[in-house]
């Protein structure tokens, strides 16, 4: 079995737009549809700077995606680069945030329409842009139990039985409520902690107390997603692998730490 970080495809559509809000383009637009570009001033960037903009380099930064996030990189530029007023030499970005090109250099706000590389960038943006969500994770069994507790209601009927009622529909009647509690189950997640509520079990993991993240992908089904706290741990499987994506994502994002993976067959 390999163990490796999570990779996720490269080829997710994500549609950027750069604002010029100021320098020598300033209130011009540019869509951006393929990554990475490169912005500076040299005829060669994707993203092409005005040639009076001389706080910026000739390759100044670089926009690039990994399939998690949207990355901003310093390209050694003479004079740096700020991310909302920060420097910085590699961060991963926020939709709104705004580029400025060396000290007093023209500024660019970043705009994607990629619904969960909204919910990447820092601790504070992810607060106030996520808040808590609450995510539901239908059980596999709940269809089967579902059909059981049929099964006990209607088999009376068909062997024309009082003792079999008796006996069989308040059983059937306990399946139709387990598996209508199995439809319940929800990971919620908050800026401090993520929370499990199951059918027999609720736990809450602060983000501090976690210590490695496991990823089991199968070639086949759903993968099985672990978060393992110091003395406590969490097992889910999404509904989907685009709901599982968004929240192996998030979860890096909150605690910083990788998926470890896990293929079987």
């Amino acid at each position: 079995m390999n163990e490796a970080a999570v990779r996720f495809p490269e080829t997710t559509s994500v549609t950027l737009t750069v604002h010029h809000l100021c320098g020598g383009l300033a209130g011009k637009q540019q869509v951006i549809r393929h990554l990475p570009v490169v912005i500076g001033r040299s005829h060669r960037c994707e993203v092409r700077l005005a040639p009076d903009d001389t706080a910026a380099s000739g390759r100044h930064a670089r926009l690039s995606f990994d399939g998690t996030a949207i990355w901003l990189e310093d390209l050694e530029s003479t004079n740096g680069t700020r991310l909302n007023g920060n420097d910085v030499t590699r961060a991963s970005l926020t939709s709104g945030d705004e580029i400025e090109l060396g000290c007093g250099g023209p500024r660019l706000r970043i705009t994607f329409d990629w619904p969960a590389a909204q919910w990447i960038g820092n601790a504070q943006s992810e607060t106030y842009v996520l808040g808590t969500c609450e995510f539901p994770l239908p059980s596999p069994w709940r269809f089967p139990v579902y059909g059981l507790g049929l099964l006990l209601l209607l088999l009376p009927l068909w062997l024309g039985s009082l003792v079999a009622a008796v006996l069989l529909m308040p059983l059937g009647i306990l399946a139709l409520l387990l598996a209508w509690s199995m439809a319940r189950i929800n990971l919620t997640i908050t800026p401090s902690h993520i929370e499990y509520q199951g059918i027999w079990q609720q736990v809450t993991l602060p983000w501090s107390e976690v210590t490695h993240l496991h990823a089991r992908l199968r070639a086949q089904g759903r993968a099985t997603y672990t978060i393992v706290g110091k003395t406590r741990r969490i097992h889910f499987r999404p509904p989907n692998d685009a709901s599982g994506i968004e929240l192996a994502q998030l979860i890096v994002r909150r605690t910083g730490r990788q998926w470890e993976t896990r293929a079987t067959r």
